[in-house]
């Protein structure tokens, strides 16, 4: 069997590992083989990532895996992802300095941690949609093959809470990789629940602080 590693903070690959095991059977994730010292170990699954694609085919693959991952029942799930949950972990990640303003999108650049904070801190609840959501839906954590989909990886972030956590970052991906037509492609297959530009643009900035 062919496996890969990954390497960080035990407490995050603890999680990860738990969520893949859970996800087992439920989505084509690769399988936890052994986790210590702050490495995972896991299956390797086939085919290369969205971003290597073509473009029809990324577009199409994108929608069916968050399709896919939306359609899993959460009953069940221990897994929580909601406004408040994820806010707290911003929140730690910016008292203790692990945000890094470089990367922020371009959009951004110039803010700070403490003022993108700020702003996420005074926002409304959520609309009352929950979905599992994989949590960084971006391109590159989904694979392909043979035009099919054959994974979704990188589920450290996946959890329980509303499906625009994960529509907002594919648009942004998609865009990124492929330029501002793919990702019209991609809103065309946007739920309706999730048409609100705002809650979007919410959860983009969220993802900024991780």
């Amino acid at each position: 069997m062919q496996w890969i590693e990954k390497s960080g903070p035990a407490s995050d690959l603890f999680v990860e590992a738990a969520v893949l095991r859970w996800c087992a059977g439920r989505l084509p994730v690769p399988e936890v083989l052994a986790i210590e010292a702050g490495v995972l170990s896991m299956s390797a699954l086939p085919g290369v990532n969205l971003t290597e694609a073509a473009v029809d085919h990324a577009v199409a693959l994108t929608a069916e895996a968050l399709d896919l991952i939306h359609s899993v029942p959460t009953e069940g799930c221990p897994f929580r992802a909601d406004w408040a949950a994820r806010l707290h972990h911003a929140e730690h990640r910016v008292r203790c300095g692990l945000v890094d303003e470089r990367d922020f999108d371009e959009v951004n650049l110039g803010r700070t941690p403490a003022d993108i904070l700020a702003e996420l801190q005074s926002q409304r609840p959520l609309p009352p949609v929950s979905r599992f959501t994989h949590g960084d839906a971006c391109l590159p954590n989904f694979l392909t093959e043979g035009g099919l989909l054959t994974g979704v990886v990188d589920l450290g972030r996946a959890g329980v809470t509303h499906p625009a956590q994960d529509w907002a970052l594919a648009l942004r991906s998609m865009q990124d990789n492929f330029g501002s037509e793919a990702e019209q492609l991609l809103r065309k297959h946007l739920p309706q629940d999730c048409w609100d530009e705002a809650l979007l643009r919410r959860f983009r900035l969220l993802d900024e602080l991780f």
